[in-house]
């Protein structure tokens, strides 16, 4: 049973001093909250550009490896940082692994002995007490020890963690939520390089309806949240798409975008948030081309995400898969004010002018106004 297990985390290590000790901070927090909330028995420390989590629950590895801005994780043992003890725990390790290969992989950030010198030393050691042949390209089993000045940490995984920077160290954001597969995928990634978001959705009934798809995406993506509460705001579109639909139908998707994108910027301030996040991916769908972006958020008064601009279709549904959404999303309809030929270059001239001519800003104003909060 390991003693501890060894947080990683990486693009942090790289601030100047202030911002590295503000975001560890940060990133205690959210890990001391997940394990908290998780029922784990837990010290933390920290040293060299690592975390700790002091605890024997076999919970802790997985749990840390969930928390924004975490690397990798592995479940780890304490030892003196010298070759007899070093030696001596990674003969037990290698007593009670399955026989094979064995490759000791060494790492030194402090301390007299060099990694080399490890390597040679404890790998001999091992040899000699199991017998076990050594194998540097592809062993059975692998020891890594990490030597410190006043410890050395003996382990033989490292699981994978989601990466990122610690789940408020960047500004908050609104995030657009369809309730299709896209747009929570989208938030999330946001919400993994830092940013606390609202969510936005766009009740589009009687055209479309996935309310529901939508809430339960948010329940899902607070459980990202280490903690912090997600306002989950609900606007009701209906009276946009009927107005939109009525006067151009085959510019239905680009107005009504547009128009989603001014109550978003009204919700944007009184969110205290700095961005707009949406779901888009490039060449997606027929409204998602480079021409239909433009004229969608020229002239508007926010800073516009689309952090999956470049993925494709696969991906997405790999991430949405991982996070947590995807089974929920794949219950959402199409909306049925989508004309059947869509408007796919979209004239900014064109399209200004009928903003203006159905006073879609003001329009924007009112359904702002008429907004419903819910705390997630």
């Amino acid at each position: 049973m390991s003693e501890l297990v060894l947080v990683r985390y990486g693009e942090i290590a790289l601030k100047d001093r202030w911002t590295r000790s503000a975001w560890e901070r940060i990133l205690e927090a959210n890990l001391a909250h997940d394990l908290r909330e998780a029922g784990v028995s837990y010290r933390l420390s920290r040293t060299g550009g690592r975390i700790f989590v002091h605890t024997t629950d076999e919970r802790a590895a997985c749990v840390a490896a969930r928390v924004f801005g975490v690397v990798s994780v592995s479940p780890a043992w304490s030892v003196s940082p010298d070759i007899a003890s070093i030696s001596s725990s990674a003969v037990e390790l290698a007593r009670a692994a399955p026989p094979g290969s064995f490759a000791i992989r060494a790492r030194r950030s402090a301390g007299a002995i060099s990694s080399q010198e490890i390597a040679v030393e404890v790998g001999s050691s091992v040899q000699q007490a199991t017998g076990r042949p050594v194998d540097l390209s592809c062993p059975k089993l692998e020891i890594f020890v990490e030597a410190r000045q006043d410890h050395a940490f003996l382990f033989q995984e490292i699981l994978p963690g989601v990466g990122g920077l610690p789940l408020g160290s960047q500004a908050p954001m609104v995030a657009l939520l369809s309730g299709g597969i896209d747009s929570p995928v989208a938030a999330w990634t946001m919400m993994r390089r830092g940013c606390p978001v609202s969510l936005l959705h766009f009740d589009a009934r009687p055209y479309a309806d996935s309310l529901s798809q939508a809430r339960r995406c948010a329940q899902v993506l607070q459980r990202w949240a280490s903690g912090r509460r997600i306002n989950f705001v609900v606007v009701n579109n209906s009276r946009g798409i009927g107005l939109i639909a009525s006067k151009n139908p085959r510019a239905t998707c680009v107005l009504c975008r547009r128009l989603m994108y001014r109550v978003a910027t009204e919700i944007m301030h009184r969110e205290g948030a700095v961005g707009l996040i949406t779901g888009y991916s490039l060449g997606q769908v027929a409204s998602q081309t480079p021409e239909n972006i433009m004229a969608e958020q020229v002239g508007l008064n926010a800073a516009i995400y689309h952090p999956l601009i470049g993925m494709d279709k696969t991906e997405i549904v790999d991430l949405a898969r991982r996070i947590g959404t995807l089974e929920i999303t794949e219950e959402t309809k199409s909306c049925t004010a989508v004309p059947s030929k869509p408007m796919t270059k979209a004239r900014l001239d064109v399209v200004l002018e009928l903003e203006k001519e159905m006073d879609l800003i003001g329009l924007a104003r009112e359904l702002a106004e008429e907004a419903e909060v819910e705390r997630i």
